[in-house]
């Protein structure tokens, strides 16, 4: 029961009185204010709350997800890889999990890993733009401009109106061609 207290009035510092009203209703909240804390680049508030909802369910996605994003934008890749990789091994089938672990190995600049990830993270759910387009740009990245070229083609198959992705395709083919000069 002390501890509980102590974790309450802890969370209390952290938190607006209406943010802390919210989590009295529904603890979940806590995730939903880690992230818009990400959001706005208060990093260290979230990485408390996000440390401290671990420490209540150490095993959740979103918790997991939420310190691994805010450890990579606070510079710790090495923790932010090893939390991302234990939430992998929880649930290997968690697209947005393979996602940010393929961030965070873009960031430490291991490009084959990054790429797996991504790739692995499209399979188990093809329908999330953003890891599109961090593949197209990804490998665009390395200069590997056909495969550039099939990711970007793949986003448009399944959004064949995102002007984004026809835009991304045409600056591909115009560099393919450069390149063929």
């Amino acid at each position: 029961m002390k501890d509980i207290k102590r974790y309450n009035d802890r969370i209390k510092r952290l938190l607006t009185t209406e943010e802390f009203r919210e989590y009295k209703k529904d603890t979940s909240s806590l995730i939903d204010f880690g992230y818009d804390y990400i959001e706005i680049g208060d990093f260290k508030r979230a990485f408390k709350l996000f440390s401290m909802g671990a420490r209540v369910n150490g095993s959740d996605p979103d918790i997991l997800n939420g310190l691994g994003i805010v450890l990579c934008e606070l510079g710790r890749l090495k923790a932010s890889r090893a939390i991302l990789e234990k939430a992998v091994t929880l649930y290997p089938e968690d697209s947005i999990t393979l996602a940010n672990l393929a961030g965070v190995y873009w960031e430490e600049g291991d490009f084959d890993q990054a790429l797996f990830f991504y790739a692995s993270a499209l399979k188990a759910d093809p329908s999330i733009l953003e890891t599109h387009f961090n593949l197209i740009n990804l490998h665009y990245e390395q200069g590997d401009l056909f495969m550039a070229y099939i990711a970007c083609m793949n986003l448009i198959e399944l959004h064949p109106d995102n002007q984004q992705a026809i835009e991304m395709r045409d600056d591909i083919i115009l560099n393919l061609g450069l390149t063929l000069c």
